[in-house]
C-alpha cells in the first residue's frame, strides 16, 4: 500500500494567496537569537523567503507586525483528543464535531499540531479527518494519532470510567504483535502503551509483552512511546528499544543510566509537569481559574464547578494526595537533569481527560517547565524543532525557515523575556491561513 505523504496539500485559494508578514522579531524555534525586523513571505502554505531584507511580491496581502513577536506554532506530542465534553469522559464523546471542535480549541490557543495519544475510541474516525486534514481540510490544530494503545488485562487506564474497551488489553506477545499489525494498516502516526500499575493498584504490562510491541511497532516503521511512572520500568524499555518516555520518571531521581540509555536510542523525555499539577491543583483553588486567557476556552458551568467546596474537597480527599505532590517535585528536578545532560527535550501536557484543559494547559506546563529550571528559549525548543524531530516531521514543521510549512504564533510581547508572554497572542497561523478564535 502507498504510505500517504505527511504533507499538508492547502485549498487551491489559500495556496494562491501569497502573504507577508513584516517587520517582526523573529524566533525561529532552532535556539538562535531572535531576529528583528523580519519579513516572511508565505506562499502555498509555506515559508517562501524570510529574513530583513525581503520585498513583498507584488499583489501579496502586506501584514505589519511591528513590535510583534513570531514563534513556531506550539506542537504537543501528548494530548488525547474527542473522548471529553465538560468534566464527563465517555466513548460517546468521541464524535467528529466534538475532536474537530477541540482541534479549534487547540488552535486558537495557538498549539497547532497535537498527537492523540493512543485513547482513540474509533481510530478509524481519527485517521480519517487526519487524512482530511493532509488533503488540505484544515481548520483547527494538525492532529497525529497513535490510535489505540496498550495495556494489560484490566490494567491501567481500561479500569478507569470512560476507558473501558479502547485500550488493547494484551497477554501475549503474539497477541501484541498482531495489534501492531492492525495499527500499522490504518496507518497511525505511532505506537503508544501504558506501563504503570497505578501504585500498585492493577497489573502491569510484562517486559515480553512491551518488547514485542516495541520491536514489531519498528518492524513496521513506528515509533513507539511509553506512558511509565518508574525509574526500573524505564531503563527496562529503553533497552527493549522504546523511542520516547510520554511522562516523567516520578518514583525517584533519574541518573546517569538512565541517561546513558536515552541518549544511545536518540530518545525523547516529555515531563507532562501540568498532568501531575492537576491532581493535586484543584484543592487549592488556583489563581488562573479567574484568568481570561484560561476562561476563554471553558464554559463558565465547568469553572463553578472547580471552584467548588465539593470538588475541592474530593481532590484534597485523594488518598495520594501529599504523594501526588511529591511526584510532581521528582518529575520537575527529572526534567532539570535531562535538560543540563543533552537529552532531547520534547513537549507534552497529557491536556484532554477531565479538568486537564486543552490549550491552556500547554502554556501552563511552559511556565511550568521554566520553574523547573529551563531556559524560555529551551522551552520553545521543546515545542517546536524537539518536537518536529520526534514525529519525523522537521524537514517540513518545527523551525520557521525558508521551506517550512508557516505554522507560527504572532505575540505583543517577548516570550524569552517572560515566558507568559506566548499567552499575548495577537494571531495564530497554520499553513499560512489565520486561524480566527
Amino acid at each position: 500500500m502507498k504510505k500517504r505523504a505527511l504533507l499538508v496539500l492547502l485549498p487551491a485559494l489559500a495556496a494562491a494567496q501569497v502573504t507577508v508578514l513584516q517587520n517582526v522579531t523573529l524566533i525561529d524555534g532552532a535556539g538562535r537569537q531572535p531576529f528583528t525586523d523580519v519579513s516572511i513571505v508565505i506562499s502555498g502554505g509555506r515559508i517562501r523567503d524570510i529574513g530583513g531584507k525581503v520585498t513583498a511580491p507584488a499583489g501579496a496581502a502586506v501584514v505589519d507586525l511591528k513590535g510583534k513577536y513570531v514563534m513556531p506554532g506550539i506542537m504537543n506530542l501528548h494530548g488525547h483528543v474527542g473522548a471529553v465534553k465538560g468534566l464527563a469522559q465517555s466513548k460517546q464523546n468521541f464524535t467528529r464535531d466534538n475532536i474537530e471542535a477541540q482541534l479549534k480549541t487547540y488552535a486558537s490557543y495557538g498549539v497547532t499540531s497535537v498527537v492523540s495519544m493512543g485513547a482513540d475510541a474509533d481510530p478509524a474516525l481519527m485517521i480519517q479527518i487526519r487524512d482530511r486534514q493532509r488533503d488540505g481540510v484544515l481548520t483547527g490544530a494538525r492532529v497525529y494519532s497513535a490510535g489505540r494503545g496498550f495495556t494489560s488485562l484490566k490494567g491501567y487506564p481500561a479500569v478507569l470510567p470512560g476507558n473501558e474497551g479502547i485500550p488493547f488489553e494484551v497477554s501475549t506477545a503474539a497477541q501484541a504483535r498482531a495489534y501492531v499489525d492492525e495499527l500499522a494498516k490504518m496507518r497511525v502516526d505511532l505506537v503508544k502503551m501504558w506501563v504503570d500499575d497505578h501504585l500498585g493498584r492493577y497489573s502491569k504490562i510484562s517486559p515480553e509483552i512491551y518488547t514485542a510491541i516495541i520491536d514489531q511497532a519498528h518492524k513496521r516503521k513506528l515509533k513507539a512511546g511509553a506512558h511509565l511512572f518508574y525509574l526500573g520500568d524505564a531503563k527496562r524499555l529503553l533497552d527493549a528499544g522504546l523511542d520516547a518516555m510520554a511522562h516523567s520518571v516520578r518514583d525517584a531521581d533519574v541518573d546517569a543510566e538512565l541517561i546513558a540509555k536515552l541518549k544511545k536510542n536518540n530518545a525523547t523525555a516529555i515531563a507532562t509537569l501540568t498532568r501531575e499539577q492537576s491532581t493535586f491543583v484543584y484543592a487549592r483553588k488556583p489563581a488562573w481559574l479567574d484568568d481570561p486567557f484560561f476562561r476563554r476556552g471553558v464554559a463558565a458551568e465547568i469553572v463553578t464547578t472547580l471552584k467548588s467546596d465539593a470538588y475541592r474537597n474530593k481532590i484534597a480527599g485523594d488518598p495520594d494526595f501529599e504523594k501526588n505532590q511529591q511526584f510532581f517535585a521528582v518529575a520537575s528536578r527529572n526534567l532539570k537533569k535531562l535538560q543540563e545532560a543533552g537529552v532531547r527535550i520534547g513537549f507534552g501536557t497529557d491536556s484532554g481527560p477531565p479538568a486537564r484543559f486543552q490549550g491552556f494547559f500547554e502554556h501552563w506546563e511552559m511556565e511550568l517547565m521554566v520553574a523547573a529550571g529551563l531556559t524560555p528559549m529551551q522551552v520553545i525548543q521543546s515545542a517546536s524543532r524537539n518536537a518536529a524531530e520526534y514525529l519525523g516531521v522537521s524537514r517540513d514543521f518545527g523551525t520557521l525557515e525558508k521551506g517550512r510549512y508557516a505554522d507560527l504564533i504572532v505575540l505583543d510581547r517577548n516570550p524569552l523575556e517572560d515566558i507568559r508572554n506566548t499567552r499575548t497572542i495577537h494571531a495564530v497561523y497554520i499553513g499560512g491561513v489565520k486561524i480566527t478564535n
